[in-house]
């Protein structure tokens, strides 16, 4: 916790420790950021601490985190039509690094405990992960030695003419066995994520949205009692109503972008329409879509696998490629669901496109290979000077029923 002044730093410690919690002070960033580590469960922080140097500090700290940890920062601001300098520098510095909450004084301490309990919860959620790739990392580490024990002993026996066939049969058995064990461990993996976000998305749409709601409409109706308000109150009034509109709606695009309802209600096609149409808002790149049925419905795991496959693929877009336009197709035939993404931007470097085949690609296009082979798929990559084009073929599970009209 880092509340240098006043007596923020008794109550906060006293709301905190309320929850068994604990607690670490910094008097500055600077310090906080030495102190962090993975068995931090969330930063908390006042305004008054953002008055220092020592951003890069902290932003290193944060950036350096393992690829599962996201440690919440909780940030108390101080209220107003607008953010603090140093709150708008502290999020812009650290909004890709970090995972941040504001709340804006005054705030009720069940409002804290709520925040905190919710970022607790995250983090332990973070730390299962944790479990879940160091189970995988292990299984890795098994299937690459039992391959090289393998690899050595047909080696050896290569001149023996007495090996039988039961030898051979058990030893591919193992590597099928061990195959498959790291095939659902890594199924396993991804379905967590997506349960977490499917869980994160319900929590801010039924808990914060909820509660922004509730604001907004009582300061609606506080504007439309028959005594008027004073004249120096209504323009603040308004601008509590403006900023709580606005919150409720980022919230619910947030929500959305964690899971869209539309991907469980009208199945993958409307979906992705919907999510590249803010992607084109939000990017400025012009993204066109060409699907060949629109009535058409697949297999839960399909869907869901080819939306998150979409959604990493234009991230990588909007990070990388300096791309102006994108293409997307989705076509079914010969028993195939085929998924390509098109951009006209500078491309993969060739020496990486190079490693690829040998398992040192990047994150993202790792967790797309992972998800198609994880569907039955095939995920190939070509890229030049002139943009890259991504294929994902899967095999086509159709539900029974159709879209409603």
């Amino acid at each position: 916790m880092c509340a240098p002044f006043g007596k923020d730093t008794e109550i906060l410690t006293e709301i905190v420790s309320s929850e068994g919690l604990g607690v670490t002070h910094c008097a500055s960033l600077n310090e906080m950021a030495q102190k962090v580590s993975e068995r931090t469960d969330f930063v908390l922080l006042t305004e008054e601490a953002l008055v220092s140097t020592s951003l890069q500090a902290i932003q290193r700290t944060l950036r350096k985190q393992e690829p599962w940890s996201d440690i919440p920062i909780i940030l108390l601001a101080s209220a107003g039509p607008t953010p603090s300098r140093w709150t708008t520098e502290f999020v812009s510095n650290l909004a890709d690094a970090a995972n941040i909450s504001i709340l804006e004084r005054p705030v009720r301490v069940p409002t804290i405990l709520s925040v905190l309990r919710t970022a607790k919860r995250a983090r332990n959620r973070q730390r299962q992960v944790q479990g879940l790739l160091l189970q995988e990392k292990e299984s890795r580490l098994k299937l690459r030695s039992a391959h090289d024990q393998l690899e050595q002993r047909v080696k050896e026996r290569t001149s023996e003419l007495s090996r039988t066939n039961d030898e051979l049969t058990w030893e591919i058995k193992e590597r099928q066995r061990a195959e498959r064990d790291l095939r659902n461990l890594s199924a396993k993996v991804l379905t967590i994520q997506d349960e977490e976000r499917r869980r994160i998305a319900r929590d801010l749409h039924d808990g914060v949205g909820q509660t922004l709601t509730g604001a907004l409409m009582a300061v609606s109706q506080a504007t439309s009692c028959p005594e008027p308000l004073p004249a120096d109150c209504q323009a603040g009034v308004r601008d509590v109503e403006d900023l709580l509109q606005q919150a409720v709606q980022e919230v619910r695009t947030v929500s959305h972008l964690l899971h869209p309802p539309l991907l469980d209600e009208s199945g993958l096609l409307s979906a992705i329409q919907w999510y590249a149409e803010g992607f084109s808002k939000r990017s400025r790149v012009k993204l066109t879509l060409e699907v060949d049925e629109q009535s058409q419905r697949f297999g839960p795991d399909v869907e869901t696998g080819l939306f998150r496959i979409v959604q990493e693929a234009l991230t990588n877009v909007h990070r990388h490629s300096g791309a102006e336009a994108v293409h997307i197709r989705i076509t079914s035939a010969g028993g195939r669901l085929t998924l390509s993404i098109k951009d006209d931007g500078k491309g993969i470097p060739s020496d990486a496109l190079r490693m690829m085949p040998n398992g040192c690609q990047g994150v993202g296009l790792a967790s797309m290979r992972e998800r198609s082979a994880l569907l039955g798929g095939t995920f190939n990559v070509e890229s030049n000077s002139r943009g890259t084009l991504i294929v994902v073929s899967v095999p086509l599970q159709k539900r029974k029923r159709h879209l409603s009209a």
